[in-house]
């Protein structure tokens, strides 16, 4: 940041619409300078290790998981989030070794 800068940004995440007045970059996503990434990036692990795990569930199971994928995606309430995230671990927890890093992503969410 340079002395003078000025930011708005507003948007779920902070994302969503940044305007800046002054010298320097405004990048959404992608560049890091120390630090841990936004939580977004956390969410995209989170469902990578999701869909990863799928190939271990039985039919039920997967569509339990795909219905919970498809609400997070809908920018569910944090309540809401929280039992989204409970049921991933649950499901992880109980298939063992596969579901592992699934279990690591949801506890790295919830901090």
């Amino acid at each position: 940041m340079m002395a003078g800068d000025q930011f708005t940004v507003s948007g779920p995440g902070s994302i969503g619409q940044a305007s800046h007045t002054g010298s320097g970059d405004i990048v959404a996503g992608g560049k890091y300078v120390g630090g841990t990434p936004p939580e977004a990036s956390a969410i995209e692990k989170l469902l990578e290790e999701v869909q990863a795990m799928r190939q271990h569930l039985d039919e039920s199971d997967r569509a339990e998981i795909d219905a919970a994928v498809e609400e997070l995606g809908e920018n569910p309430p944090e309540a809401r989030f929280r039992r989204i995230l409970g049921t991933f671990s649950g499901i992880a927890t109980l298939i063992g070794e596969a579901g592992v890093p699934v279990i690591a992503a949801v506890k790295a969410l919830l901090g």
